[in-house]
């Protein structure tokens, strides 16, 4: 795809309109200047007229014409039709009996005349002035030139301070562009703001773009050191019970060594599930997807999943349904859903005595999961849902990513995760849906 130059979509159509205005302004000038000079030129002939009609009736009667240099302007004097007075020029001037302005040919033609008339009813004296009209051409052509000139002159500097203004005025960008070429991939901090009011939305908005990128990066990094943290333990469980293994004499220590190892592989091989599955929900702001959700088939699939591990250890499952019209989220993702509450689940039976009871409940606005076992300590509760928290002394299975992935999911789904140990014995863990 070409890439468009601002400055010059700023600088043709600006040029471009200005020189259209230019030719305008050069056409309306020219046109003013051919009105005002006729204007000019015919209040000039029409004073000399009413001079000539004021000494009219004091002029000798004759007539001989009087000869005169002047082959562009010419007049005339008749009493009733006899010609009194007239220049080389102005015996050729028809005679007409009426006060008017004609011309003798149209302008455009060769040896056209301008001629005015002025008549006194009363004493019965015309009076006639003549001009050529290439005489005013001459004068016309004069001024429009002399306007030509100066608007041509005026030209390349308006057009170079158009130029000029818009260089300056993208100078913030350009500055801005080097700015960015300059930096590292790791230098997230915000640029700076003192940019020209017109320019400050676009860098706020990427300032709030960086902030999310560096947050991100941390993310990135933790969760990466996390994993490879908890990953470490596995690995190197497995290969001292490798040397172990090969360093056993009997037959039942070997199978011990070797039930050993695939526990460690099992926790390794959970553990990366739910890596995973957390670094495809950590970058997530929205779900790109969405489906309707029927939280009563979820709940009962998600029961379903985790009947058989129930059942190795005794513990009855219970399902209670809200009875009435449910708020919950109407869409969302099945799959992340049905995540949330397998976790909820899987760890209810995992810390749930044998022979218990873990009941999952839909209220109008909220799910929970209820067990009977010891709860979360206090000294524990601020920071189970840490990622990879696992408070010391436990026995069973687990990576300490649950609480992270089911708190994320979630939060896609505008609901909370909220823990809290029951007055008797047991945790009940709710997923409440946020109000707005």
């Amino acid at each position: 795809m070409a890439v468009s130059s601002l400055k010059r979509r700023l600088i043709v159509p600006l040029g471009a309109g200005f020189t259209i205005i230019w030719l305008a302004a050069c056409i309306g000038g020219a046109i003013n200047i051919v009105s005002e000079i006729n204007d000019a030129e015919d209040s000039r002939m029409q004073q000399l007229a009413h001079t000539l009609m004021l000494i009219s009736d004091r002029l000798p009667q004759y007539t001989n014409a009087i000869t005169h240099d002047d082959d562009d302007n010419g007049f005339a004097i008749w009493h009733h039709d006899k010609l009194l007075l007239a220049d080389s020029e102005g015996e050729h001037i028809p005679f007409q009996a009426a006060s008017t302005t004609k011309d003798s040919h149209q302008w455009w033609q060769p040896n056209a005349w301008r001629y005015i008339y002025l008549h006194d009813a009363q004493t019965h004296f015309t009076v006639a002035v003549s001009q050529r009209w290439e005489e005013r051409y001459e004068s016309m052509y004069d001024n429009i030139w002399l306007q030509f000139i100066l608007l041509l002159i005026a030209l390349p500097i308006i057009l170079g301070l158009i130029w000029h203004s818009i260089y300056r005025g993208l100078q913030p960008l350009n500055l801005l562009a080097k700015q960015l070429q300059q930096r590292q991939g790791n230098h997230l901090t915000p640029i700076s703001e003192n940019v020209p009011a017109e320019t400050l939305p676009l860098v706020q908005s990427f300032n709030r773009l960086l902030e999310r990128a560096s947050i991100a990066m941390q993310r990135e990094r933790r969760f990466s050191a996390d994993a490879a943290h908890e990953l470490r333990s596995p690995l190197a469980a497995l290969k001292i019970q490798t040397e172990v293994l090969a360093m056993s004499e009997t037959a039942e220590e070997r199978e011990h060594h070797i039930q050993q190892i695939i526990n460690s592989l099992e926790r390794a091989s959970h553990l990366t599930d739910q890596l995973l599955i957390l670094s495809r929900l950590d970058p997530m702001d929205t779900l790109p997807e969405t489906e309707p959700l029927n939280w009563d088939n979820l709940a009962r699939q998600s029961l379903s999943l985790v009947n058989p591990s129930a059942r190795e250890k005794h513990i009855r499952l219970k399902y209670e349904a809200h009875s009435g019209s449910l708020k919950l989220p109407k869409f969302g993702s099945p799959l992340l859903v049905q995540l949330m509450l397998r976790n909820l689940l899987d760890n209810a039976i995992k810390y749930s005595p044998e022979y218990t009871t873990v009941t999952l409940q839909i209220h109008e606005t909220a799910i929970s999961i209820t067990d009977e076992g010891k709860g979360i300590a206090i000294e524990h509760m601020s920071h189970i849902r840490d990622r990879f928290y696992r408070p010391a002394g436990q026995t069973q299975n687990g990576s300490g990513l649950g609480l992270s992935i089911v708190e994320t999911a979630a939060t896609l789904h505008n609901m909370s995760l909220n823990l809290k140990n029951l007055p008797t014995h047991g945790l009940c863990a709710e997923l409440t849906l946020l109000m707005p």
